[in-house]
């Protein structure tokens, strides 16, 4: 009776300690994902999440930088034209002044004046115009040679004229006129007009200077001024060097004449092509 008591009691042993061993067993076997997500949870944080794959960076296609290219080119072309368009109207306009004056500018300004209005005539855009150089080379460098030469016309008419009137000694009731009779002289001689004309008649006269015309009627006799001032116009007998500048004049305004003319036309033609060439800042895509 003891014996049997004492193998029940062992083969209870056993069955316990198989029990706990295929436990031990079970545990051992979990799953990677659970074993490292069992940490977390017991510190009450979160299981691991997996990391997504890092997203590859989306190069443009050529097709797609060539389009923007493009674009941008003729964005920029369009820029241009409209300084095209003003270029070719103020050269049109240097072309008629020069051949009317024999220079651009108003001769009745002074100096600093001019400087910004022939500036003005050759700068259709504040910053477009020098990008007219990345584009339209040939343009652009005619267009500056134009330039300068209109700037030495100005130079030289202004000497011409200060010659003149070092040289002018009319009479005192002239002497407010000076600069009147200079200007005619001038014009008399680059042969853009008479200069000066006195016409009487017996109910009066017509006093003409440089194109305005001044009428007086009723028998009225030559006002002391203006009969002094004509006697000083056609009485000036130029000299050989004042002679010399006439004839460069002349000869310079013929050829800006000719120039401003064929830039004006250039300028129009360049103005209706849809194609740029050449590149600059602005055709250039980030």
């Amino acid at each position: 009776m003891l014996w049997a008591c004492v193998v029940g009691i062992a083969l209870a042993g056993l069955v316990v300690g198989a029990r706990g061993f295929y436990a031990y067993r079970s545990s051992a076997t979990a799953r990677p994902s659970e074993a490292a997500g069992a940490p977390d949870a017991a510190l009450g944080g979160k299981p691991a999440v997996a990391a997504e794959p890092a997203r590859e960076v989306e190069t443009p296609r050529p097709a797609d930088a060539q389009a923007r290219a493009t674009d941008d080119r003729q964005a920029h072309l369009r820029q241009l034209q409209p300084v095209l368009r003003t270029d070719a109207e103020r050269l049109s306009q240097v072309a008629k002044r020069m051949r009317a004056e024999g220079r651009v500018t108003d001769v009745r300004k002074d100096r600093p004046d001019n400087v910004g209005e022939l500036r003005a005539l050759f700068t259709s855009h504040r910053s477009l115009s020098a990008d007219l150089q990345n584009h339209y080379q040939e343009y652009a460098r005619a267009k500056e040679l134009l330039r300068r030469s209109v700037a030495d016309q100005e130079d030289e008419f202004r000497e011409t004229a200060s010659l003149v009137m070092s040289r002018l000694s009319p009479a005192p009731a002239a002497e407010p006129r000076k600069s009147e009779i200079a200007w005619a002289i001038l014009e008399k001689c680059l042969n853009k007009g008479p200069g000066m004309t006195l016409t009487t008649r017996a109910d009066g006269y017509q006093y003409t200077v440089r194109g305005r015309t001044q009428r007086y009627g009723g028998g009225a006799m030559v006002a002391e001024d203006e009969g002094a001032a004509f006697a000083a116009f056609t009485s000036f007998a130029p000299e050989a060097d004042m002679v010399a500048h006439c004839d460069s004049l002349k000869r310079r305004a013929a050829a800006i004449v000719a120039t401003a003319e064929k830039l004006s036309a250039d300028a129009a033609g360049l103005a209706e092509q849809t194609t740029l060439s050449g590149e600059c800042k602005y055709t250039k895509s980030d």
